[in-house]
């Protein structure tokens, strides 16, 4: 397999004029990031989504934890990411997954079994509207096919150096302990490459919350702060110095803690206009 490549997602194109957009929504276990990723895909046009849960290493391969005896699927180890960062890679450049790509994630029921009401159609085309005012037209023309929008979700994106230099727009999707514990308990469980997937009682507290805080303790930092009111979540460039890891540098925060899947959809969306608008009128680094 080839090497890790780091390709800015501002420079790369398929065929000569076209521009792609790379979206990361990361974030804990049932945090909201594929509904939200879903979301965005219907509202983004010409998007694709990759789901990080696509690239886990065979079920024989995975680390074992050392006081459960379980397989951790919790852990950066868990993930491949050599072949992850190949994929993003060949679709940015071509513009569709490689041959023979097929999505496990996909065939799983998106969030718990207790799902909110779907967004109506008529909100979905308010949201669309906003963001296609952000994506600036062809000068001949006033077409804005030429930019594509590749989204990636996945639970620990920032946690290598080289995936996350390649995501233009981040977000790290969150809730309280509680709500993710109840969430995570209410699902059926998860399609894999041996077959399904189901949580052993307490897998939860056991792995997947401890892995959580050791993997995204900067972010775990932030949120903190965030359920005490002593931070927005939001990333302003101003202030990068108040966020000293650069996991969590240009990364806006967003926690469903008192929020609908609704709520958190839209303020999802309108944060992306924010910050297309700001790629548009920044100079690439």
């Amino acid at each position: 397999m080839p090497p890790h490549v780091n390709p800015s997602s501002s420079d790369m194109t398929i065929g000569n004029k076209t521009k792609v957009i790379t979206i990361g929504l990361s974030g804990p276990s049932s945090g909201g990031k594929t509904t939200t990723s879903r979301y965005l895909k219907s509202i983004l046009p010409n998007s694709t989504i990759i789901h990080q849960d696509d690239f886990y290493r065979p079920e024989e391969q995975l680390p074992l934890d050392p006081k459960t005896g379980l397989a951790n699927w919790d852990c950066p180890e868990a993930i491949d990411f050599e072949s992850m960062i190949k994929t993003l890679t060949h679709v940015k450049e071509h513009g569709h997954f490689p041959e023979g790509f097929d999505s496990l994630e996909d065939k799983n029921p998106v969030g718990s079994n207790a799902s909110s009401d779907p967004i109506p159609d008529q909100i979905l085309d308010g949201w669309r509207t906003k963001i296609m005012d952000q994506i600036p037209q062809e000068e001949e023309n006033g077409d804005r096919t030429n930019i594509k929008f590749l989204i990636l979700d996945g639970f620990i994106l920032y946690v290598d150096e080289l995936l996350r230099n390649t995501i233009d727009i981040k977000f790290f999707l969150t809730a309280p302990y509680q709500i993710l514990k109840e969430r995570r308990e209410s699902r059926v469980g998860y399609a894999t490459l041996e077959g399904y997937w189901v949580d052993p009682p307490g897998y939860f507290d056991d792995i997947v919350w401890p892995n959580y805080l050791v993997c995204n303790a900067p972010f775990v930092k932030i949120t903190e702060a965030m359920e005490a009111g002593q931070e927005t979540g939001m990333y302003n460039i101003k202030k990068e110095s108040s966020r000293p890891d650069p996991m969590t540098h240009r990364v806006d925060i967003v926690s469903s803690s008192n929020s609908s899947i609704h709520q958190m959809v839209e303020k999802v969306t309108d944060l992306v206009a924010s910050r297309l608008s700001e790629l548009h009128t920044t100079p690439s680094s």
